[in-house]
């Protein structure tokens, strides 16, 4: 199913490529107020947001006057907190994300965008009290999910505002269990076109 995905992915990207009446690109920073989702034997756990930084560059496809798409290549921090029984856990995962997003732009400056999104796992660590610990081994390899949110733009600049849903069980070993962790973040950028506009 992932390779499907990814394929059509890439001929849409290939076919945007040929048909496109305007390509732009530059570079991207912001950050995640991101959380997770964790359930278990009918229990949902509703952990603290955890702030990171995403930071990266995109190339914008145009079409046409209204209709686009968007690859980008972000470095992205996700996470949360627990506390349980006075006791706080923090994960912090690190992920190298792809989001493939298509645009239609409402006006000239303001448009709606959504598509999927692929990371790969970087790094991850868990942190009880001042103990932290690599979990990169007990974690999914890969994060697959969707974006969704609206962008602005202004000349050189841009800015947006997304929400990330992701689809895909961070927990590698459920060892039997039905545990479920997964990411979601709003995330909040601004951006400038190093070429194009």
């Amino acid at each position: 199913m992932k390779k499907l995905i990814l394929s059509t992915i890439f001929y849409l990207t290939i076919l945007s490529f040929c048909l496109a009446q305007g390509v732009s690109g530059g570079l991207r920073l912001g950050m995640n107020i991101a959380n997770s989702s964790i359930s278990t034997s009918g229990i949902t756990l509703s952990p603290d947001s955890k702030i990171g930084l995403m930071a990266g560059g995109y190339v914008t496809i145009m079409a046409s006057a209204k209709f686009g798409i968007q690859p980008e290549l972000v470095y992205s921090q996700m996470g949360s907190s627990l506390t349980i029984s006075g006791q706080t856990a923090k994960t912090s995962f690190n992920y190298l994300s792809v989001p493939i997003i298509l645009k239609y732009k409402v006006t000239k400056n303001f448009s709606l965008e959504a598509g999927p999104q692929l990371g790969i796992l970087m790094s991850a660590s868990g942190t009880i009290g001042s103990t932290t610990t690599d979990i990169k081994d007990q974690t999914t390899g890969a994060d697959f999910g969707a974006a969704f949110g609206l962008g602005l733009d202004f000349g050189k600049f841009n800015a947006g505002a997304r929400y990330y849903l992701g689809f895909s069980n961070l927990v590698k070993d459920t060892q039997g269990t039905d545990v479920k962790q997964t990411n979601n973040a709003f995330q909040l950028f601004i951006g400038y076109a190093l070429f194009g506009k």
